[in-house]
């Protein structure tokens, strides 16, 4: 995959809000450039996804000047913010990405992804990182 990068530089004096939002962002793009090669198992895309989606939470959280809890729940994750704070998420997409936030994690136990399931996994993400990005500008 040559001539591909995103930088992963953020200013020194960068927000906890935007370097969790930061995170996200890589993450997710590395799941769409791993779908898109196809030369690794799409459970690593899979796992990459929730991964973004997590992240893009706690930095809404941080923006919001919460802390972000060391938990990994999505729907957990959401109910941390405040009312009239949260941004709007889809709770079906949090559903469809919860599961491969621990379960991802012991991989040997679970069926290999296929291109259709991984893709609904990274647009899920794709759509949490751009909820949080619209009600947390601050965060980015």
């Amino acid at each position: 995959m040559v001539g591909r990068c995103m930088s992963a530089s953020l200013p020194d004096d960068a927000t906890p809000a935007q370097r969790w939002f930061s995170l996200a962002e890589q993450d997710i793009a590395a799941a769409r450039i791993l779908i898109e090669d196809g030369s690794v198992a799409m459970r690593i895309a899979g796992f990459l996804a929730p991964q973004a989606a997590e992240k893009a939470l706690k930095a809404g959280l941080f923006s919001l000047g919460l802390t972000a809890p060391r938990i990994h729940g999505l729907n957990q994750l959401l109910d941390r913010y405040p009312d009239g704070g949260s941004p709007d998420v889809d709770r079906d997409d949090l559903d469809l990405l919860d599961p491969w936030v621990i379960d991802g994690r012991y991989a040997a136990d679970l069926p290999e992804l296929s291109l259709a399931e991984v893709n609904d996994l990274a647009e899920a993400a794709g759509r949490v990182i751009a909820a949080v990005r619209t009600a947390c500008p601050n965060a980015t």
